[in-house]
This record gives C-alpha cells, structure tokens and sequence, in this order.
C-alpha cells in the first residue's frame, strides 16, 4: 500500500469524424491515479489537434511527470490538496488534463452529489439510447443531409444537428428548406452548427433563417476571434432566434464567467467537458445554473463517454434541451 498519490498514464488512441464524414486516428492519454489506500481512478485527455498546436495538454505527458514528482514527497492530505490545487490553477493551459485528472478524482467518490457511476480501466459507453433523452442525429454537410435525415427519421428520430457554412448560403438555402419540409410531418427539430465559418456578408441570411420555429439554435456562427461575433452577442437577439456558443468555450473558468454574467443576447453554452476542465466543477455549475447549458460530446473514446453522459444526465434533469450526444443515421 502507497502513502502517497500515485499518478501514471498511457497511450489512448481516438476515433475521430471529420467534418465531410471521414473517420481519422487521434492520439491521447489515459491516466490512472491511484489514492493512498490502493483505490484506482481513471481519466482520459484527448485534446483536440488544434489545441495540441497551441501547446495545450501535450500527449508526451512532461506535465504529468511534473505533478507525479510533486506527488511522491507529499503525504496523503498534503498530495490530495496538491492535486486541487493543480485544476484550479491549471485549466487554462490544461483543460483536457484537467478533465482527465477530475474523472479520475470523481469516480473516486462515489458517494459526491452527483458522481458519475465508477468508471475503471475497461469503461465502456453507457449506451445512448438507455438515457431520458431523444437521439440527436448529426448531418453531414452538403447535400448528403438529405439522405441522412430521411435514414434516420426513418429510425424514429426527431432532432437533429446540421453543419452549415461548407459552401456558400445561395448553396445551402435551397437545402435549408428540403431539410426543414422533411422535419415538418414528424415535428422535427434541427439546430445549425456553423462552427464559426460563416462568411460575415452571409450572416444576416442565416440569421434570418434561425427564427423559424423549427430551428432550435444557431451555434458558433463565427469564430471566436471574429469581432463580429462580440457585437452580435452583445445587442439583443431577434425574436425567435437563439445563439448558441461552442468553439468560442475554451475552459470552464470561462464557461462560469458566462454564466454568471452572461451577454444580453443570453446566449445557451453547448459545453465539450472533454475540452474545458473538471467535470465535478462543470456538475456544480449545471446545478447552479440549471437550463444554461447543454451538454455535448468531443469525441472521446469510452472513458471520456462515460463522464460525458453521467454530465448530460445532470443537465437533462436541471432543463437543458436534449444533449449533444449525437449518433450519424448511416
């Protein structure tokens, strides 16, 4: 038996979709922290490639080998307090780590508001369709949409995801409106995910177009550094239309400096726990802010899925619409 922390990890491969429904290989970590008395925990960092080439979470682990040396000359309660101390000081620079390292804490207490069910080394999915919420299909973008939404409503879907900003609006308009007449028989909704591509001229288009009641929301409509898109959160929103934010969510200190002082346009958060920190603190926030935000995946493997979904969970009982734990109808 330790009488220290003890912090290891390995090499995670990840199954990745690619925005034209290409599937790729990603690599992360999977860690393993093992407390005082023997008892193991996992977690699983799988930073987006983008965050990689930002220096964000490297997957050669330096900087877990960093808080491990810290580990073994600490005893018990001095190691716990240095693993707090670390989340809340490093999820800025490591927000997948940070997921990771706080999976791997909450599925060591069981017994915390909330905790998720024990996830061990062999986790697999919790399967989607056990959980209280509809199955949101995820659309290609382009025309392939078309074929995929009448596959899936064919399934007995109703909501639905639908990448936009590939080609240009002239383009998409027309697949807009088949899209939209398809859901209409079955009551069907569909949110639209630009994620930040938008052109600026074409905003006001797709603007427009969000305030059909068979929309739910626009999502990331333009980039997070796009000084569009702060003015467009801060004016009040027309009516009918809801904004929703993504890419622009890049940590969970951020993700509750919004909730607490959010723009006038009252934007909904679509939070990746994956991407942004510890998911006990995103679980006290969705608690604190009920209906706020909505839970989506990050494509994790089934570490990550596990806590992902023990979060949606949470957020489906506080009132938030149903997650983004999207299933492809092909």
């Amino acid at each position: 038996m330790a009488d220290h922390w003890r912090l290891g990890w390995e090499p995670l491969s990840l199954e990745r979709w690619h925005r034209d429904g290409r599937q790729r290989q990603d690599h992360g970590l999977r860690l393993v922290l093992e407390d005082p008395s023997g008892r193991r925990g996992w977690g699983e960092m799988g930073p987006l490639p983008e965050r990689q080439g930002r220096g964000a979470d490297p997957c050669h682990g330096e900087h877990l080998q960093v808080l491990q040396n810290q580990l073994e000359h600490l005893g018990p309660l001095a190691g716990r307090a240095c693993l707090e101390q670390w989340l809340v000081h490093m999820v800025r620079q490591h927000p997948c780590t940070s997921f990771a390292l706080g999976s791997a804490l909450w599925s060591l207490e069981p017994c915390h508001p909330g905790a998720p069910m024990t996830i061990g080394a062999d986790a697999g999915d919790h399967g989607i369709g056990k959980n209280p919420w509809p199955t949101v299909g995820l659309l290609p973008a382009g025309a392939p949409a078309l074929r995929a939404l009448k596959r899936g409503i064919g399934k007995g879907w109703r909501f639905w995801k639908w990448k936009i900003g590939a080609q240009s609006w002239h383009e998409e308009r027309p697949l807009l409106w088949e899209l939209l007449a398809l859901l209409e028989p079955v009551d069907g909704q569909l949110r639209l995910d630009a994620n930040g591509r938008l052109a600026v001229a074409e905003l006001p288009y797709w603007l427009e177009a969000a305030t059909d009641p068979r929309i739910s929301w626009l999502e990331q409509p333009l980039a997070p550094t796009d000084p569009h898109l702060n003015r467009l959160l801060h004016r009040s929103a027309r009516p009918g239309l809801l904004l929703a934010l993504d890419e622009s969510l890049t940590h969970v200190d951020q993700v509750e400096e919004l909730l607490q002082n959010p723009p006038i346009s009252q934007p909904l958060l679509v939070l990746k726990p994956s991407q942004l920190g510890d998911p006990r603190r995103i679980a006290q926030l969705l608690g604190t802010w009920p209906g706020r935000s909505v839970i989506s995946t990050g494509f994790e493997g089934s570490l990550g899925r596990a806590v992902v979904v023990d979060l949606a969970r949470l957020a489906a009982a506080g009132g938030s619409p149903a997650p983004g734990l999207g299933q492809r109808a092909d």
